[in-house]
C-alpha cells in the first residue's frame, strides 16, 4: 500500500529559523507528499518566505494559537487518510529535519506495524552533539519526567525503543490514529501536548517508539515544546504552563470517584506548594502556581472535555502504561545523581576560608568587647538606661508586640494611629532578653562596639580576601565619630542603624546572585529604614540603581524593599495620605532629642553636632588654637580618604568609585537633615539629626578606603598602619566622653514616674499623672504620661511631628495655668475628665555651669506654691522624678478609644506574612549552601571571571520551570548595584588577593 506523508509546518514570527526549518524539509532523502503551512500572527518576513518555498497550502490565521490548535487548522484542509499508511509529520518553526530524517520515522514503523506513533532524537539548533530530547514518561505521581535533557550525543541511548511517550517536535503520527483521538488535547499548549497524546495512544492499544537514527534540530522557540529563553517573561510562562498541564492531567486520568477530591485540593496544594517554593529560595514561581492552580479549578482548561476525548479513545486499561513509567526509585536515583552532579561541577569557585579567627576577626572583635568595656561597663549591672534619648522598654515582650501596626496610643489625650516603624525593632530587641526586655538596651549599649566590629568586619570580607584591610574596615568603622557619638549622646535608633548598615551592605553586595541574599537584604534594609527614616531617599537611588545592573535577576533585587514597604504602610498613610506631610515620615524616630546644628566643615569631617566630637573641649583643656583643629582634623582623616581616591586610578576602580557615591549620597543626606525641622520638642522644633547621614557617609568611606588598599595589595600595609592610626586620634575624644562622666546616658532602674505612681497605675494602667516641666526661658511644657510611665517603643512620630495635637482644644493648657496659677477655680471636675490623678513638676534644667536656669527656677518656685495652695492637691513630696502632688478626690483614669480593629488586624496580618516569607526565603538550605560555595566571596574585583555555575533545582516537578542559566554581567557589577546588587562572577579557581591569605574552602566555614 503507498505510503503518504503530509508535513504540518507551524510558523510564528522567527523567519531565520523557519528559513532552516524549510531549507532540511526540502533536502530530504523521502521528500513529504504534501506541505501544509500553518501562519498564526505571524510577521511579513514569514509570510514571504513561506510563498518562496511555495508549500503545498498556507494556512493563516490572525490569532495566537498553541501548537495543537495550529495542527488542527492545517489539518482540517489535508487529505483525508485512505489507509494506515497514511502519516501527518509535525514540524515547527524551529525543527530542522536532517535529510534522512523522514526515511528514518518511516522506516520504524516499517519495523513496528502496531506503532502510531514515532518520535525522533531531538539535539540542539546550533550543536548536533548536544542531546535536547529523547522520548518522555511520566512519574508513578503523574509528573512529567524527561528521559535526556542537555547530554552530550555519544550514541549512549540509540538502543532506545520503546518509551512511554514522545516530543511534539518531529513527531510522526498516523493520520488516522490523529483524527481518532482527536490530535492534541487544546489545554495542553506548549507543555505535555506530545506527551499527553501518546498515552492516549498507549490506552488506545497502539506503541510509541522511538527512531533514533532520524535526528531534528530544534531551537527551543516554545512553540512545539517549552521555550528555553532566559528572560524573564518567558521563564514565568514556562512555569505556568507547566504546572497547568500536570494539574489538567491529574484531574483527566484520575478516576471518577477521585476527580472531585483532587480539585478541592488545587489551590490547597497551590499554597502548600508555594512554602516549599520558598524554601528552596524559588518564589519567582509563586505566581505560576497559584494561576495554574486557579485556571484549571475553575474551568480553563475544560477538564470534563478532555475527559470525554480520553474515554471516547480508550480500550484498553491503564496497566499498559506501568511498565513504561518511571519509579520512585528510579526518580531518588536520578535526584542523587543530580545532586553528585552538581555538587562537582567543572572547574568551580572554591571560595576561600572566611578565616574569622585565624585572620584576626576574633581578636578585633575581643579588642572591641574590652573598649566597650571602658566605656560603658559601669551600665552592666542597671536594670534599663535612662538619659538621652532613652527610655526602657513596655514590661513584658507581649506589650512590646501590641503596640506593633495600627491602634490606641495611650500618649498624651489618646489617639488612634500607626505606630512607628521602629517599634517593631525594639520589638524585636527586647524579645531577646524577654524576661526583663528593657535590659536588651543596656547589651546592646555594653555590646554596641563588638557588635559594630562584628558587622563591619563580615562586610569587608566582600572587599578584600586580605585580612589585615579586613581588619581596618572593622576599625574604622567602629571608631567613626558619629557611632561615639550616638552612644555618648543616648540616641538608640542612630546606634542600631550604624550597627546594622554593614550588614545591608553584606547582604546587599550579592542580593542579585541568590534569593536568599534578597531576604537577607530586605530584612535588613526594613530595620535600617525603620531606625533611620531619613536614609529611605538615599536607599532608594542605590535599589533603582541595583535594578538598572541586575540583569535578568532584577527581580531578587526589585523584591528587596517590600518587607520595609509593608513596616512604613501604615504610618505613610496616615503621615502622607491622610495629613498630606509626606516630609514627617523621614522623622528621628523615639524620644525626641535636640540636634544642634552642623557646620557643613563639621559634616565633612563626619563629626554630628557641636563640638567637633570632643575636640573642642580637648583643645581648650591643652590650649590649643583653633586652627590646629582646622588643619589637624583633616589630617587625621586624610590617610583613609587619600587610599580611597588612590583607588579609583588603579585596578577594579568601578569598587570604589561606586562607594564614593555611597558617601557622597550620605553627606547629602546629612546636610538636607539639617535643614528637615520636623520634630517638636515643646512648642521648639527641632531638625533631623544628622548622624544616621554621615553613618551612610562613613559607610562608603570606609569601603572605599579598604576597596582602594585591596587594589594596591601588599603596597597598602603601610598606608593602611597610619590609616588605623589616624582614625584612633580622631575618635580618642568621642571614646573618652562617657568614661570621664560627659555622658548623660545612666543607669536606671526603669521608672519614669514617681513609685507612688507606678502603683497606683498598677490596677488602673489608664491613669494620668500630669507633668509640668519647666523651660529655661521660664515657660513650661505640659503633657499627660499614662500608666507606670512612658516607654520607648511606645513612642510615635505622630505626636512628635504634630500631626496628632496632644492639646487639639487648648483645655490642656489652661488647665496647666490654672494649676500652676492661685485662680480660685475648680480643677478637680477637669482632671477627672482627662483621667488626670498626679501632678509632678519636674525638676528644672541645669546650665553649662551645672546650676539650675534662672528663669525656669522661678517659674518652678511659684508653680510650687500654687499646688500646695490649692486645696484639691495633697503633696505628696519630692520624688527622684520631682515634686509629686496627687489629687484629694479619687479619679479613675481613661479608657482607649475605639478604632477599626478589623483594619489593624489585616494590615498587621500583611506585615507578618511579608516579613514570614522573607525569612523562609533567608533561610539557607543546602543547596543555598553549595550554590554561595561555588561563587566568589568578594564582589566586583577585576581578577574575578564573569559567570559562575548554579546547581539546579533538585525537585524533578519544580527544575522544569528553572532554567539555571543566567546571563554573564560585568565583572564590577556586583558592587556597583548596592544594596541590591547584581549576579556574581563565578568559576575560576583562582586565589583572589594576590596574597598569602587566600586558602582552600573548608567544610565548616562557607558563608554566603
Amino acid at each position: 500500500m503507498e505510503t503518504r506523508v503530509t508535513a504540518l509546518v507551524v510558523a510564528h514570527r522567527d523567519a531565520d529559523h523557519l528559513r532552516r526549518t524549510l531549507e532540511s524539509l526540502a533536502a530530504q532523502t523521502r521528500r513529504p507528499d504534501t506541505v501544509i503551512a500553518v501562519a498564526f500572527d505571524a510577521t511579513d518576513d514569514v509570510l514571504r518566505l513561506l510563498e518562496k518555498h511555495a508549500p503545498d497550502q498556507i494556512v493563516t490565521a490572525k490569532e495566537n494559537l498553541t501548537f495543537g490548535q495550529a495542527l488542527a487548522a492545517g489539518e482540517r484542509v489535508a487529505a483525508t487518510p485512505s489507509s494506515e499508511s497514511d502519516y501527518l509529520w509535525l514540524l515547527a518553526q524551529d525543527t530542522a529535519p536532517a535529510p534522512d530524517a523522514l526515511h528514518q520515522l518511516l522506516g520504524r514503523f516499517e519495523n513496528s506495524p502496531s506503532a502510531a506513533v514515532a518520535g525522533p532524537k531531538l539535539v540542539d539548533w546550533n550543536d548536533s552533539s548536544r542531546l535536547r530530547g529523547i522520548g518522555e514518561t511520566m512519574t508513578t505521581g503523574g509528573a512529567t519526567v524527561a528521559l535526556v535533557e542537555d547530554q552530550l550525543d555519544q550514541g549512549q541511548h540509540d538502543t532506545v525503543s520503546d518509551v512511554l511517550a514522545v516530543g511534539a517536535a518531529g513527531m510522526l503520527v498516523r493520520h488516522v490514529t490523529w483524527q481518532s483521538l482527536d490530535g492534541f488535547d487544546p489545554a495542553l499548549g506548549p507543555v505535555d501536548d506530545g506527551l499527553d497524546f501518546c498515552v492516549r495512544t498507549r490506552l488506545a492499544g497502539r506503541r510509541v517508539v522511538l527512531a533514533a537514527d532520524a535526528v531534528v534540530a530544534v531551537a527551543g522557540d516554545g512553540i512545539a515544546g517549552v521555550p528555553r529563553s532566559r528572560r524573564w517573561a518567558a521563564k514565568q510562562r514556562k512555569a505556568r504552563y507547566t504546572r497547568t498541564a500536570e494539574l489538567h492531567r491529574r484531574l483527566v486520568y484520575a478516576r471518577p470517584f477521585a476527580v472531585l477530591f483532587h480539585w478541592l485540593s488545587l489551590v490547597p496544594l497551590a499554597i502548600i506548594r508555594s512554602v516549599l517554593l520558598l524554601v528552596r529560595k524559588q518564589p519567582e514561581l509563586i505566581g505560576a502556581e497559584f494561576r495554574a492552580a486557579f485556571w484549571v479549578a475553575f474551568g480553563g482548561t475544560h477538564v470534563l472535555a478532555a475527559r470525554r476525548r480520553l474515554a471516547r479513545g480508550k480500550s484498553v486499561g491503564w496497566s499498559v502504561l506501568s511498565d513504561l513509567r518511571m519509579t520512585r526509585r528510579e526518580v531518588r536515583r536520578r535526584r542523587r545523581l543530580d545532586r553528585d552532579e552538581n555538587a562537582a561541577p567543572v572547574a568551580p569557585v572554591e571560595r576561600s576560608d572566611l578565616r574569622f579567627l585565624t585572620g584576626g576577626g576574633g581578636w578585633v572583635v575581643l579588642a572591641s568587647a574590652v573598649a566597650g568595656a571602658i566605656m560603658f561597663i559601669r551600665l552592666l549591672p542597671a536594670e534599663t538606661l535612662a538619659g538621652g534619648g532613652l527610655l526602657p522598654l513596655s514590661p513584658n515582650v507581649g506589650a512590646l508586640w501590641q503596640n506593633l501596626g495600627y491602634g490606641w496610643r495611650s500618649i498624651g489625650e489618646g489617639f488612634v494611629g500607626a505606630a512607628d516603624p521602629f517599634s517593631a525593632v525594639l520589638a524585636a530587641l527586647g524579645t531577646i532578653t524577654f524576661w526583663q526586655p528593657s535590659y536588651a538596651l543596656v547589651l546592646l549599649w555594653v555590646l554596641a562596639l563588638p557588635l559594630a566590629t562584628l558587622t563591619a568586619w563580615f562586610a569587608a570580607t566582600r572587599l578584600t580576601e586580605r585580612s589585615g584591610y579586613r581588619i581596618l574596615g572593622a576599625v574604622a568603622w567602629t571608631l567613626s565619630p558619629t557611632f561615639l557619638i550616638a552612644l555618648v549622646d543616648g540616641r538608640p535608633a542612630a546606634v542600631l542603624a550604624h550597627i546594622l548598615l554593614p550588614g545591608l551592605f553584606y547582604a546587599g553586595a550579592v542580593a542579585a546572585r541568590s534569593w536568599a541574599a534578597a531576604a537577607s537584604c530586605g530584612i535588613l534594609l526594613a530595620a535600617v529604614g525603620a531606625c533611620a527614616p531619613i536614609l529611605l531617599p538615599a536607599l532608594a537611588v542605590l535599589w533603582i540603581i541595583a535594578i538598572a545592573v541586575a540583569g535578568l535577576r532584577f527581580a531578587r533585587v526589585l523584591f528587596i524593599p517590600l518587607p520595609l514597604i509593608a513596616l512604613f504602610a501604615p504610618l505613610a498613610w496616615q503621615q502622607g495620605i491622610v495629613n498630606g506631610n509626606w516630609l514627617s515620615i523621614l522623622a528621628d524616630p523615639g524620644r525626641p532629642l535636640a540636634s544642634p546644628a552642623s557646620t557643613p566643615s563639621a559634616l565633612l569631617l563626619g563629626i554630628p553636632g557641636t563640638g567637633l566630637g570632643g575636640w573642642s573641649d580637648a583643645a581648650r583643656l591643652l590650649n590649643l588654637p583653633e586652627l590646629a583643629l582646622t588643619i589637624g582634623l583633616p589630617v587625621l582623616l586624610a590617610p583613609l580618604v587619600i587610599v580611597g581616591i588612590a583607588g579609583l586610578f588603579l585596578s577594579g576602580w568601578q569598587r570604589p568609585l561606586t562607594l564614593w557615591a555611597v558617601a557622597l549620597l550620605g553627606f547629602a543626606t546629612a546636610v538636607a537633615s539639617g535643614q528637615l525641622a520636623v520634630t517638636f520638642i515643646g512648642a521648639t522644633a527641632t531638625t533631623v539629626w544628622p548622624g544616621t547621614g554621615l553613618s551612610l557617609m562613613w559607610l562608603g568611606l570606609v569601603g572605599a578606603g579598604v576597596a582602594g588598599l585591596d587594589s594596591l595589595r601588599a603596597r597598602g600595609a603601610v598606608p593602611a598602619a597610619v590609616a588605623g592610626i589616624t582614625l584612633a586620634a580622631l575618635a580618642a575624644p568621642a571614646f573618652l566622653a562617657a568614661p570621664l562622666g560627659a555622658s548623660p546616658v545612666r543607669a536606671s532602674d526603669g521608672r519614669t514616674l514617681p513609685a507612688y505612681v507606678t502603683a497606683a497605675a498598677e490596677t488602673d494602667a489608664g491613669l494620668g499623672t500630669l507633668r509640668v516641666s519647666p523651660q529655661a526661658d521660664g515657660s513650661v511644657v505640659s503633657t499627660v504620661v499614662r500608666g507606670t510611665g512612658e516607654h520607648l517603643d511606645t513612642q510615635s512620630t505622630l505626636v512628635t511631628t504634630g500631626a496628632v495635637l496632644g492639646d487639639p482644644d487648648g483645655g490642656l493648657a489652661q488647665l496647666t495655668g490654672n494649676i500652676i496659677s492661685v485662680t480660685g477655680e475648680k480643677l478637680t471636675p477637669e482632671l477627672r475628665a482627662r483621667g488626670v490623678g498626679f501632678v509632678l513638676l519636674a525638676p528644672t534644667p541645669e546650665a553649662k555651669d551645672g546650676e539650675p536656669e534662672e528663669a525656669a527656677l522661678a517659674t518652678a518656685k511659684r508653680a510650687s506654691a500654687a499646688l500646695d495652695a490649692n486645696p484639691e492637691l495633697e503633696n505628696v513630696g519630692e520624688t527622684d522624678t520631682g515634686m509629686l502632688w496627687r489629687t484629694v478626690d479619687t479619679v479613675k483614669g481613661s479608657e482607649a478609644g475605639s478604632y477599626d480593629s478589623f483594619g489593624s488586624l489585616v494590615s498587621l496580618a500583611i506585615l507578618v506574612l511579608v516579613f514570614a516569607v522573607a525569612l523562609l526565603i533567608a533561610i539557607p538550605t543546602s543547596a543555598s549552601r553549595e550554590t554561595a560555595r561555588m561563587t566568589p566571596r568578594t564582589v566586583g574585583r577585576r581578577d574575578e571571571p564573569e559567570t559562575h555555575v548554579e546547581p539546579e533545582p533538585e525537585d524533578e516537578e519544580v527544575s522544569l520551570l528553572v532554567d539555571p542559566e543566567a546571563e554573564a554581567e560585568p565583572e564590577w557589577a556586583d558592587i556597583v548595584s548596592l544594596p541590591g546588587s547584581a549576579p556574581a562572577p563565578a568559576p575560576a579557581p583562582a586565589l583572589v588577593g594576590g596574597g598569602t591569605d587566600a586558602h582552600e574552602t573548608t567544610e565548616g566555614e562557607r558563608h554566603e
